[in-house]
């Protein structure tokens, strides 16, 4: 499995971030650029790089 971005700028980067960004944007009906410069995306990013966090310490 690959490892989880554990930074806001890696995961910003990664296909991870990606994927759900287009998902999200989908679902709200907006195009994924528009949805990237929402606060709630970023939030969004925030909330899923300290997950990734929790998870790599609890698996150590």
């Amino acid at each position: 499995m690959a490892k989880k971005p554990t930074t806001l700028d890696a995961y910003v980067k990664s296909i991870q971030d990606k994927r759900e960004d287009a998902a999200n944007a989908k679902i709200v009906g907006m195009t994924v650029t528009s949805f990237k410069k929402t606060p709630q995306a970023k939030a969004i990013d925030r909330q899923i790089v300290s997950l990734n966090r929790a998870q790599v310490k609890r698996g150590k």
